[in-house]
């Protein structure tokens, strides 16, 4: 019912434009030519023609639109066949109709269409339309009564023209007929009107047109000729604005021309106003109309008889808007400015109601694109996406099916197992090193010595206080040998005191001395195991460099022993490694590395370690430590502290999962705080055993 209603109401507003086209003053042959366009558009007809008489009074075609294209006048006879109908019509005047099988010698095997011309009373020339031959009979009469009407709008305005109405020149038909193909050819408010504005101010040969639209209560200038953008703040702009509002009000169009003479006085203030704004000298505003025919009692009809009373026909004009069009330099309209305007502004008005109920309608944005986009699936493009569409099937299948291998990267780094930092034993200044970077070492093997000022000190000291405590025994002695052979017993026995104290004190002497020298000894580091020095420029990082006691100097590696990877993974995968060792009940998972100095083999170990906290890496993330365990023989070019990318097997995902992990994880971080919390718990909780990496 709906589908009906749109059909009728276009069909009426075909009507209406072919009603408005004869009250111009339009060229017969743009008249004739929209004529046409409109009839044929109404009633779904395949061409349609205009004879006129000519000088010779000879029936000859004046318009056609689509009958030369049809390949009629190609059939024998077609032309004298269609030349006796139409005299038939011409001379008595009756509009009629032909079909196959009425028994009459017909042109054409479609539906004709046959209607006079008349031009003061005088028949002057024959509307011929050529409708499908299968258009069913209970419509024939309708067809036919609308035609004929629509001829009664085409003889008002041959009427007209003959009574010598102000023809437009041909130059001005050009530039009419490209305005309304323009101003139609857009279906937003804001283009039609730019395009309305500009275009009639050419036209019309005025200073300055603009188009004022209502919405609701309020009036909004939309454009103004030679204008991109309108500032709607401007006081020109406002009083205008005001200015339209009340005219659209009344409804009726208001002509200033120097002079207020007869002009409502409820618009003489704003137009005040306005002119003093402006400085305009002519001013004149044409109300816009949305025309639509409402038959509240009845079903819409194709046309309304202009006899007909209007009672139960209740028109819609309803005000949308109006078009301003203004002179500076005179107050007398140009010749023909105010006969155009008039015939410019009722096709501004369909196509700003056009546009209107265009934007009114509900998503008409989405719809749009939604149309676009559907348009796209015709012809091979339909092909081709149901070729992509069962690709993205098969792919959906194999995502959601198919089960592989998850694994979790890490990177770190090649360590041998077995090493030993070497500590500094003393505070003091590094004088001599006595290895390489590189170099093997055995256990015990001096590696560098370190310099202590105090510790010398203290030695010499040790060693000056011995010296006196010795010779202030050899003193002793002697007077202990003189007070013997003098017999002086006294004596004998203080000196025996005396003596045994300074022994007791050379004693300790001789004990710090060699206290001493055994921590100067210790100055001479020594290697703490058999291994490799790892530690890198030891000359540049080391020699005469202050150091304090328990200070790292350096790396002693054993080469020869066992190996192991040194990995940092995010704390975000350890919930899959985890997951993984309770489900296959072991701890020791694969993992597959390259080594940076063989990036073109891969290697194999198993997980040994994942240690109970988590730390800050060097980018500021937040990883585990996880060591696993390794065959050093099958490396190539090992190296100490070579990079390594590893990926720990975790066990069967769905392809899906493998491939777009991350994504889903992110959702899942971001959306479903639970799960992940739960997960990073249980994470926090899990502490497995971490053996001791270092020889103590």
């Amino acid at each position: 019912m709906a589908e009906g209603n749109s059909v009728r109401d276009r069909i009426i507003q075909l009507a209406r434009e072919i009603e408005e086209f004869s009250k111009t003053n339009m060229p017969p042959e743009a008249f004739f030519d929209e004529f046409l366009k409109r009839v044929i558009g109404a009633i779904g007809a395949k061409a349609g023609a205009v004879w006129m008489l000519n000088q010779g009074n000879q029936l000859q075609m004046f318009r056609e639109i689509g009958v030369q294209d049809s390949g009629f006048f190609q059939q024998p006879d077609a032309a004298a066949k269609n030349q006796k109908l139409l005299v038939d019509v011409l001379s008595n005047g009756q509009a009629c109709t032909h079909s196959k099988g009425e028994g009459k010698d017909l042109p054409s095997d479609e539906l004709l269409i046959l209607a006079g011309l008349q031009r003061n009373k005088e028949l002057i020339g024959v509307v011929e339309i050529f409708q499908r031959a299968d258009t069913p009979v209970q419509a024939r009469p309708g067809f036919l009564q609308f035609v004929e009407q629509m001829c009664g709008y085409a003889c008002r305005y041959l009427d007209r023209m003959g009574r010598g109405g102000s023809a437009m020149t041909a130059e001005l038909a050009d530039k009419f007929e490209n305005m309304v193909l323009q101003v139609h050819r857009s279906m937003d408010v804001t283009e039609v009107a730019a395009t309305a504005s500009n275009d009639a101010r050419l036209l019309l040969d005025a200073d300055r047109c603009s188009v004022a639209v209502r919405y609701g209560k309020k009036t909004r200038i939309e454009a103004i000729s030679g204008q991109d953008s309108v500032n709607h703040r401007a006081n020109l702009v406002r009083t205008m604005a005001s200015l339209t509002k009340f005219v659209i009000k009344m409804r009726e169009t208001i002509l200033y021309s120097g002079k207020l003479g007869n002009l409502p006085k409820d618009i003489e203030e704003p137009l005040a106003d306005y002119i003093q704004e402006s400085g305009s000298r002519m001013v004149m505003i044409v109300p816009l109309f949305d025309r639509e025919v409402v038959d509240p009692d009845s079903e819409p009809q194709f046309f309304e008889s202009e006899e007909k009373d209007s009672g139960n026909s209740k028109p819609k004009d309803k005000p949308i808007g109006a078009l301003i069009v203004e002179q500076v330099a005179e107050s007398t309209p140009k010749h023909g400015l105010v006969e155009r305007t008039e015939l410019v502004a009722p096709h501004v008005g369909f196509a700003m109601a056009n546009a209107r109920r265009h934007q009114k309608l509900f998503l008409m944005p989405v719809w749009k694109r939604v149309g676009r986009f559907a348009s796209w699936f015709r012809g091979k493009n339909l092909a081709k996406s149901i070729a992509v569409l069962m690709l993205l099937i098969a792919f959906a299948v194999c995502m959601i099916f198919i089960d592989y291998d998850y694994r979790v990267e890490g990177e770190g780094r090649l360590m041998p197992i077995v090493s030993q930092d070497v500590f500094t034993p003393w505070d003091g200044k590094v004088i001599e090193i006595y290895v390489d970077t590189k170099q093997k070492v055995k256990k015990g093997t001096p590696l560098l010595r370190v310099y202590n000022e105090d510790l010398n000190s203290q030695l010499v000291a040790a060693q000056s206080e011995l010296s006196e405590k010795q010779q202030y025994r050899e003193a002793l002695y002697a007077e202990y040998n003189k007070a013997f052979e003098t017999g002086d017993r006294q004596e004998t026995v203080r000196l025996e005191g005396e003596i045994v104290d300074v022994e007791v004190e050379i004693r300790g002497a001789m004990a710090q001395e060699v206290l001493l020298r055994r921590r100067i000894d210790d100055l001479i580091v020594k290697a703490p195991i058999d291994g490799t020095v790892a530690t890198f420029q030891l000359e540049q990082l080391l020699l005469n460099r202050p150091v304090r006691r328990g200070e790292v100097m350096m790396e002693i590696k054993n080469e020869a022993g066992p190996w192991r990877l040194e990995l940092e993974v995010e704390e975000a995968r350890m919930g899959h490694i985890i997951r993984a060792q309770e489900l296959e009940a072991r701890t020791d998972l694969e993992v597959e590395f390259v080594s940076a100095t063989a990036a073109e083999r891969k290697y194999q170990g198993e997980l040994a370690n994942i240690a109970p906290r988590s730390l800050k890496s060097e980018e500021g993330l937040t990883v585990y430590e996880v060591i696993a365990d390794t065959d050093a023989k099958q490396i190539e070019n090992l190296r100490i502290g070579a990079e390594v990318r590893a990926k720990i097997n975790c066990g069967k995902q769905k392809l899906g999962y493998v491939l777009f992990g991350d994504v889903i994880e992110f959702a899942q971080t971001h959306l479903w705080f639970g799960d992940r919390k739960a997960e990073k718990n249980q994470l926090t909780q899990t502490s497995l055993p971490r053996g001791s990496t270092k020889v103590e």
